[in-house]
């Protein structure tokens, strides 16, 4: 048996099933485009050897363990710019990983620990990404022109020692630069897209640490602690102009501040958020640092009288109570944008730091227009208030003057997406619409959006996409979205939502600590909520439990109250806590009645509880049948005898491959026409609508999963009306529509 040291290289593609579902055959001959020019001249010319090909994969050994790193950078840069040219959707994104270990020959292949934490490596690392092991880290220390980033020891399937990693960024700003932290006791990883200003995740016991356990700080973007790492918050701006009115002027002013500050390498900044609970305060500086988990405070004022601007500014040292600098900006409010530059680049200069170029707001979705930005912030600090529809609606007319000065302005057009979607059945009304009119707006202001990226864009995307069954890809985007604005608690917020559902709950407990580290103040209810879903999926009820009961339930946001309790109900149950389920499950009731819904259901949990993989969403389901949560609506299911249910392989066996025809039922009677492929892609009309999607079994339910809107998920039965010679043999029970349907090809 031969056995050699190498440097085993691991590759997949990520989101592969889905890119093969849009487009099987783009997506073949882009993947093959891409092994032949780039994957294996790259390889070959460091030195590589390709000894094992899967679909979307491969496996490379190298005799030199600095050329496995460097042809990784290579490759990933390569795929990057072959990215830029092509549609966001058709975009393959690798992940890369890489170990220094023995490994046994056996003719062209290689098998053994080395191999296999190799390909353990490369499922940590994040889309575009590379992750090496401890002992690569220590072999190219100081050897390559780009840095690494300590992740902590990660425990991984079938290795029974946990594998110190290392994340490898592509900045090659820190050459030879080994980040080093202190030993993790969680094993978690927090990664970060390629220039994204990574926040510390450790939080003292005054932060907010709903799970009760110690939590080490974790790695950290520019190798230096908490503690040494500069660290600010910008205080809200007064508005000294006359006019009152003003207000808004000085908290758009310090939340682009905030924005621009976060952007710059090795500043942390906490959000926007955290810093207005401050606002018509005057506490001490040593009082907000505690709370904040900062050492230094912005806080400054300004005035605008006609086209005149003057800003006035001081950066404090909360260790001396002293002022560190001070300064006056004066200028036209024309020049707004190089006014925030100033700012930026003195606060920067007195920290001594360096600055990000170009960083004003047309960079991530903004506008060059004064005039334009002036009515987008008027729509803002509406909208960041309790108001009233009236209001609400108000908002939404500065935001369409917006759009109307300058029509290019990203941003604009993503709150207005935001807006259409958080519009209720009042709200809507008051705009002159209905509610799925409203609905109707957000893709098509979306696609607006889309020309010049901002974070809103990006976060609304990627809540559609959770809802959509597709939350791979929105672990992506919501990358994108933190590179823009690190400062911004929910991009972690919504990273650690989109983990949940994706399978991967010890990440989003790492992003929710990001979240609590730039905003220790708010989203507190969701964050507990997010936290015991995470805990709930390491299948740990009792503390799922512990950090969803100290949940205000009542006040909670709603949405957040309808999911958490779900939670709740299934924990209680596996522990056993039959009456503390049952109380919950009324609870739950409520909730649902509330929300014009037919009462507990598993139809109801599929659609809202997104899970990626189904051994988490059976978690789920298993508990809410032990607590006696049905599986369809009683109405829904009127008339079914349970016999006739057929079972999920029945329905595979049925629906998958074939084409059905019938018709939509109760209210209407539309014809319905639907072809499934045997890889779940699904094309259906229904009367006039016309559809596609992906359709998957999951337990005993057939679910769908369409663009634009909300899955769903049914159970499917023999019919015991069918009428011979018409196409009703089977009925498809949903929570608001049923089918009758025969297979006809």
């Amino acid at each position: 048996m031969d056995r050699k040291l190498v440097a085993i290289f691991a590759a997949d593609v990520v989101g592969y099933s889905t890119l093969m579902e849009r487009d099987e055959a783009g997506t073949f001959e882009r993947l093959r485009a891409g092994r032949k020019e780039l994957f294996e001249p790259e390889i070959a010319r460091h030195h590589g050897y390709v000894f094992k090909l899967m679909g979307d994969g491969m496996l490379a050994e190298f005799g030199s363990v600095v050329d496995s790193v460097e042809c990784a950078v290579s490759l990933q840069r390569g795929m990057s710019e072959r990215n830029a040219s092509v549609p966001e959707a058709e975009q393959i994104q690798v992940r890369i990983g890489i170990n220094l270990g023995e490994v046994i020959i056996d003719g062209d292949d290689r098998y053994g620990d080395g191999v296999n934490i190799a390909a353990r490596l490369q499922q940590l690392a994040e889309p575009g990404g590379i992750c090496v092991s401890g002992k690569v880290a220590k072999e190219v220390e100081r050897k390559l022109a780009f840095p690494l980033e300590p992740m902590g020891e990660q425990r991984v399937k079938n290795i029974a020692e946990p594998v110190q990693a290392y994340r490898v960024s592509l900045d090659p700003a820190a050459a030879g630069k080994t980040l080093h932290a202190r030993r993790q006791p969680r094993a978690g990883r927090f990664p970060v897209a390629a220039g994204v200003l990574v926040l510390t995740l450790g939080l003292a016991a005054a932060w907010w640490q709903p799970w009760e356990r110690p939590v080490q700080p974790a790695a950290r973007a520019a190798g230096e602690s908490a503690e040494t790492r500069p660290s600010l918050v910008v205080l809200p701006f007064d508005n000294l102009s006359d006019d009152k009115d003003q207000q808004y002027l000085a908290n758009g002013f310090t939340e682009d501040l905030t924005t621009e500050l976060a952007r710059v390498p090795g500043l942390f900044v906490v959000s926007r958020n955290a810093a207005f609970a401050y606002k018509d305060k005057d506490p001490k500086p040593e009082e907000v640092a505690a709370a904040l988990g900062v050492r230094y405070l912005l806080e400054g004022s300004i005035r605008r009288i006609g086209d005149d601007m003057r800003i006035n500014a001081q950066l404090i040292d909360s260790a001396t109570s002293g002022h560190l600098w001070a300064e006056r900006f004066e200028g036209r409010w024309a020049d707004v944008f190089a006014l925030q530059d100033r700012v930026v680049s003195s606060i920067a200069g007195a920290l001594q730091l360096r600055l990000v170029s170009g960083a004003h707001p047309a960079r991530a979705g903004g506008t060059s227009n004064p005039a334009a930005y002036d009515a987008y912030l008027k729509a803002l600090d509406i909208y960041n208030r309790d108001n009233t529809p009236e209001e609400f609606a108000e908002a939404v007319k500065h935001l369409q003057k917006a759009i109307e000065i300058d029509p290019n302005f990203g941003a604009a057009h993503a709150q207005l997406a935001w807006a259409y979607w958080d519009a209720d059945i009042t709200r809507a009304v008051v705009m002159g619409l209905t509610q799925a009119e409203a609905y109707d707006k957000v893709h098509e202001t979306l696609k607006l959006a889309a020309r010049r990226p901002s974070p809103g864009y990006y976060q609304l995307v990627a809540e559609l996409m959770v809802r959509e069954h597709n939350s791979d890809e929105a672990v992506t985007v919501l990358l994108k979205s933190a590179a823009l604005d690190p400062s911004d608690s929910w991009n972690y917020l919504s990273l650690a939502n989109a983990l949940n559902f994706n399978g991967r709950p010890t990440e989003a407990l790492s992003y929710l600590d990001a979240a609590a580290r730039v905003d220790p103040i708010s989203w507190m209810d969701y964050r507990r909520y997010q936290a015991g879903l995470a805990e709930f999926g390491l299948e740990n009820f009792e503390g799922a439990v512990r950090i969803i009961e100290k949940m205000d339930l009542e006040a909670s946001d709603p949405r957040a109250k309808f999911y958490a309790l779900q939670i709740l109900v299934s924990a209680y149950a596996h522990l056993g806590r039959t009456e503390q389920a049952a109380s919950t499950l009324e609870r739950l009731r409520e909730a649902l009645a509330r929300r014009m819904e037919l009462g507990p259901n598993q139809l109801i949990t599929q659609d809202y509880m997104v899970f990626k993989n189904t051994i988490d969403i059976e978690r789920l389901l298993a508990g809410l049948t032990k607590a006696g949560v049905p599986d369809l609506p009683a109405l829904a299911s009127a008339g079914m005898n349970p016999k006739d249910r057929l079972t999920g392989a029945e329905i595979r066996s049925l629906v998958f491959g074939h084409e059905t025809r019938g018709k939509l039922v109760l209210l209407k009677f539309l014809p319905m026409r639907r072809t499934t492929s045997v890889d779940g892609f699904v094309s259906e009309t229904v009367g006039q609508r016309n559809r596609t999607g992906t359709s998957w079994v999951q337990g005993n339910f057939l679910c769908n999963a369409f663009s634009g809107e909300l899955t769903s998920c049914g159970a499917i039965f023999r019919n015991p009306l069918r009428t011979p010679g018409h196409e009703d043999e089977y009925k498809a029970v949903y929570r608001w529509e049923q089918f009758e349907f025969s297979v006809v090809k």
